[in-house]
């Protein structure tokens, strides 16, 4: 074992003796906010509650943070603490165990993505220092529970926050020159969902590129058709979360259904066209569609939201208050 490895190690067995043993209950929440289920519910919060374009933005930089989390771990195929020194480092997951290689970082990356891109958007110092701290805690707490070195949640932040700065200062150049033409709009992010696939497509990243693709296009179509405004007073936004949510499990299974009944009924596909991660990838285009397009059409039919066409003007910039 490399010494600076070995020193690693050391610090993560310091950190954990020095946790009481409430304090994990509090790491483990940590941890939890950095996780797939966390951001299944902040995203849809934000997009059928409070600003479409800050999440839509918000979702790009996490899904890309995703992609991008799966192929650096195949690359670098790097251990985990607890997998070097069993003996040392104790796993205080629920479960016991992590799955996959170490590095980066998954939590710290996508949380450095999501909330760096947040913070960039506000641009309000208060919002700002909040999400710093939030990205810390989930990185740090990856460490304390032992399942990463500092060196994968070091690398995380880092990449986290290129993707933050590029959802920020990029992303909307890009946006603002395919505004007149939706339909280049649609083929360049199917093209760039192809080549992505083509370049790393497994099981694991059929989910970011699906998922984002299908939320492009439904943004696309949404903002076409319905003009989707997610204001209104906080029982409506209330039920709109609590339907979407309703709605996008029942999409998931009765798409995982589909997915299913189709399984072995395809024609052989050489890799990574194979036709698991095909069908992951077609199953999150199906769900990123429902969520930008499918849920907000179905607010507006039930009375649930109102059309940016009865609005007399767009919404303001988003406030400290509306976070």
């Amino acid at each position: 074992m490399p010494d600076w490895m070995r020193w690693q190690i050391e610090g993560i067995v310091w950190l954990q003796g020095l946790q009481p043993p409430w304090a994990i209950a509090f790491w483990r929440l940590m941890s939890f906010l950095g996780e797939e289920e966390a951001f299944l519910f902040i995203l849809p919060a934000l997009l059928w509650g409070y600003r479409k374009r800050e999440a839509l933005y918000a979702a790009t930089g996490l899904l890309l943070g995703s992609y991008l989390t799966f192929v650096l771990k195949d690359i670098f195929a790097m251990p985990r603490p607890f997998q070097i020194a069993p003996d040392q480092v104790r796993v205080l997951l629920p479960g016991g165990e992590a799955l996959g290689y170490g590095l980066p970082s998954g939590h710290a990356l996508n949380a450095a993505a999501l909330w760096g891109t947040l913070a960039g958007m506000v641009g309000r110092p208060f919002f700002t220092a909040f999400a710093i701290g939030l990205v810390f805690l989930i990185g740090l707490s990856r460490i304390v529970l032992g399942v990463h070195f500092p060196h994968d949640v070091l690398a995380g932040w880092g990449i986290g926050t290129l993707v933050a700065l590029l959802m920020v200062y990029g992303a909307p150049r890009v946006v603002r020159r395919l505004a007149s033409s939706r339909r280049q709009g649609v083929l360049l992010a199917a093209g760039a969902v192809i080549l992505l696939f083509l370049a790393h497509g497994t099981r694991e990243t059929a989910v970011p590129l699906g998922a984002w693709l299908g939320m492009v296009w439904g943004a696309i179509g949404e903002s076409w058709r319905n003009g989707f405004q997610p204001g209104g007073p906080l029982w409506q936004r209330g039920l709109r979360l609590a339907f979407g949510l309703f709605t996008v499990g029942v999409v998931y299974g009765g798409l995982t259904a589909v997915g299913s009944s189709l399984s072995g009924r395809l024609p052989l596909l050489p890799p990574p066209l194979s036709e698991e991660p095909a069908l992951r990838l077609l199953r999150y285009v199906g769900i990123g569609l429902w969520v930008t397009w499918g849920a907000p059409a179905a607010f507006l039919r039930l009375g649930l939201a109102r059309s940016d066409r009865a609005m007399e003007r767009l919404p303001a910039d988003p406030q400290p208050g509306d976070f």
